[in-house]
């Protein structure tokens, strides 16, 4: 079953510190493969989230680049995941939102 992503935003901010994550308990409403709800967006194009682990899909052309797989957090009812990239690192919130869609918000 694929479920739908809203919302997708980057906020470019300097980060001095970020809070230690801790290993998630199980939450399986955010488990699955999610896509976005935009079929032309220029961000990220999937998701999946798995027990553990996130794997992220961006918009690239021919195909969409493959962001790899990274743990996960569970900070009070939001997944917290880091992304460090060669000249970036992104933290990015996911929250399910009221409908069943699931928002995601990338600071980096």
């Amino acid at each position: 079953m694929l479920r739908k992503i809203l919302g997708l935003g980057l906020v470019v901010v300097l980060l001095g510190g970020c809070a230690p994550m801790v290993a998630p308990p199980v939450d399986e409403r955010y488990w699955g493969a999610w896509v976005n709800e935009d079929p032309d967006t220029g961000g990220i194009t999937r998701i999946d989230i798995a027990p553990w682990t996130v794997h992220m899909w961006g918009s690239c052309e021919p195909t969409d680049c493959d962001w790899g797989e990274a743990p996960y957090a569970i900070h009070q009812d939001e997944l917290r995941v880091v992304w460090e990239q060669v000249f970036v690192v992104h933290v990015q919130i996911l929250e399910i939102m009221p409908g069943g869609w699931l928002e995601v918000e990338t600071v980096s």
